[in-house]
């Protein structure tokens, strides 16, 4: 892995393919990673465009849980669950 700035990329974009080697790029803003550039696969680039996005819920949803076993979440009942939903629909309507 690889990484570059935005000025950089901006200045010279074709260092961007320099390396040859598929190897990922970092692209960074500021000294924080803001985008990753991949190499597209030969083939169906849908069907790499959806491993990514699994990819990304699967992450979000590990997120999720964590937070829920961190804040004691997971241990509500369903009967919790529907209350606090109405009050969020309630506080919704009010808006």
């Amino acid at each position: 892995m690889k990484f570059m700035t935005s000025k950089e990329l901006r200045s010279n974009p074709s260092k961007l393919w320099e390396s040859g080697t598929g190897e990922e790029t970092v692209i960074t803003v500021n000294g924080k990673p803001k985008a990753i550039v991949i190499e597209a696969e030969n083939g169906d680039i849908e069907e790499q465009l959806k491993s990514i996005r699994r990819a990304k819920a699967r992450s979000a949803l590990d997120k999720l849980r964590t937070y829920s076993i961190k804040h004691g979440l997971n241990k509500l009942t369903d009967d919790d669950i529907l209350v606090e939903v109405k009050k969020a629909r309630k506080h919704n309507d009010t808006l």
